[in-house]
């Protein structure tokens, strides 16, 4: 792990590999540590940055309020101090709010990116209001007690029974969450708007990436929009490919960055 300041910010971030530079950016209460099976797969062919978002894993927060392009603005600093101009960039669900935003703010910046079980919609009123009580749970019951209920609703019910360790490990993470950066995060993807109409005007490689039994995001809430430049692809798992089967993940990236 490499410690970066960029603006107000210390992020922690991790490399491998050489080629064409990749950026994978984790989900709400994740870290880097979420793609510790697929940095490795992917590393054989470039070079892969994981970032740390704000109050998540070791990256630092310092207590001010912010919005979901504020994450983006963040990655696009970091990027600058490493002296990348483009890369391709992959987010999972939090993560796919952030690369929306990015190529929105920042599409020069992209040489493709994909949404790894996110969605391009907004929230809908219900799930504004499980953000509020997402919040008021962290709040009164404390990160750990939320972690508990939050992680296995990411995997699918096959790989609760198979994948006991993975689930722990999730949790495990989870808990090392800044709990005011976590509401602050809630309430930045509660307000965060539809962005559909970026996936549907970009022009570069749009990947996405859908579990078939993801119970956070429907298969038909990953994105309305249609254009030549989208992939889509469906993998047999819940929210967590990347650790329910980080192989077939690496495949589906690799083979979607080589066939542009």
């Amino acid at each position: 792990m490499t410690k970066v300041t960029v603006g107000k910010e210390q992020l922690f971030y991790t490399e491998q590999g050489q080629g064409d530079p990749l950026v994978l950016i984790h989900g709400f209460c994740g870290s880097v540590d979420y793609w510790e099976y697929i940095i490795p797969l992917l590393a054989e062919k470039f070079r892969v940055l994981a970032v740390d978002l704000r109050g998540h894993g070791d990256s630092a927060y310092n207590g001010e309020p912010f919005e979901i392009e504020d994450l983006a603005k963040d990655i696009k600093l970091l990027l600058g101090a490493l002296g990348i101009d483009k890369v391709y960039m992959f987010g999972h669900s939090l993560g796919g709010y952030v690369t929306l935003a990015f190529a929105d703010l920042f599409e020069d910046s992209l040489k493709g990116f994909g949404l790894i079980h996110s969605t391009a919609f907004s929230d809908t009123e219900e799930g504004k209001e499980g953000r509020l009580n997402a919040i008021r749970k962290i709040q009164d019951l404390g990160i750990e007690e939320f972690v508990d209920g939050l992680i296995p609703n990411l995997f699918s019910d096959e790989s609760l029974t198979a994948l006991p360790t993975e689930v722990e490990k999730a949790k495990r993470i989870g808990y090392g969450t800044n709990p005011i950066a976590a509401m602050e995060t809630q309430a930045a993807m509660r307000k965060r708007p539809d962005r559909n109409y970026v996936v549907e005007k970009a022009k570069i490689p749009v990947l996405l990436l859908k579990g078939t039994k993801d119970k956070v995001v429907s298969i038909d809430r990953v994105a309305s929009a249609s254009s030549p430049y989208i992939t889509e692809i469906r993998l047999e798992t819940g929210h967590m490919s990347m650790q329910e089967d980080p192989k077939r993940l690496a495949e589906a990236i690799c083979s979607f960055i080589e066939k542009k």
